[in-house]
């Protein structure tokens, strides 16, 4: 069995081939560039995404799309499931397939996701930010003089000694103090003093070198949501 995966970000596509329940591959691509992505012939193709143009983009495709209306193996009977993203309902999959259940996966894209599943797989609700990205676009837009410094991997040199070091100081660790806040309070809501907590997405490198006993999950994390979420509804 051959499947065409795709999780498709506001800024950024993954995508990758599973084949006899193995990722071949996962690769990535800018989302506005999704229309010249080259396609596997004759094989299914599933997607998760949280960019409604993405489907008109690809609506002359038959995919199979992700959401609260098909099966997803979830128990989603606390939350207003219809409000769920399709990339946090396919990394609820994800988790329920691959981890030790209570646990936690904390998605850090364009905005920071924070998904938890209780021990019998209900899904106990989470959390959503900004990522470093909109929390620096955000401060040069909404502010008369700020600028915008892109995410790289440079560090502040100072204490904040310059606007620019202030920036980066500021977005780095408030990302880094809202996720650990995050952490807490979902683990209180399980129930339990500790879990594991998987990490994945751009932002997961200064998450983990701040956040003690996080764990890296592998690229194609989502992807495999989207095809366990494929495989129960074919």
């Amino acid at each position: 069995m051959e499947l065409f995966l795709l999780d498709i970000g506001n800024t950024h596509t993954s995508y990758g081939l599973m084949k006899d329940d193995k990722i071949q591959y996962c690769k990535s691509c800018v989302t506005a560039d999704i229309d010249k992505l080259s396609f596997p012939e004759n094989i299914p193709v599933a997607a998760a995404t949280v960019v409604p143009k993405a489907k008109d983009t690809l609506k002359n495709r038959d995919v199979f799309w992700v959401d609260y209306r098909v099966n997803t193996g979830i128990d989603l009977s606390l939350v207003d499931a219809s409000t769920l993203g399709a990339d946090r309902i396919a990394n609820l999959a994800a988790l329920s397939v691959t981890a030790k259940l209570p646990a936690i996966i904390v998605d850090c894209g364009t905005a920071v996701t924070l998904e938890s599943l209780d021990s019998k797989s209900v899904f106990r609700g989470g959390q959503i930010a900004p990522g470093r990205f909109l929390l620096r676009k955000s401060l040069n837009r909404y502010t008369a003089q700020l600028p915008f410094y892109p995410i790289d991997n440079f560090e502040a040199n100072t204490f904040g000694w310059t606007t620019e070091d202030a920036i980066r100081l500021g977005t780095d660790y408030g990302l880094v103090g809202a996720v650990k806040e995050f952490i807490l309070k979902t683990k209180e809501e399980l129930g339990v003093d500790e879990c594991d907590v998987f990490v994945t997405g751009g932002d997961s490198g200064i998450l983990m070198k701040n956040i003690k006993n996080l764990q890296p999950v592998v690229q194609a994390f989502t992807l495999i949501g989207v095809a366990e979420i494929w495989k129960l509804n074919n």
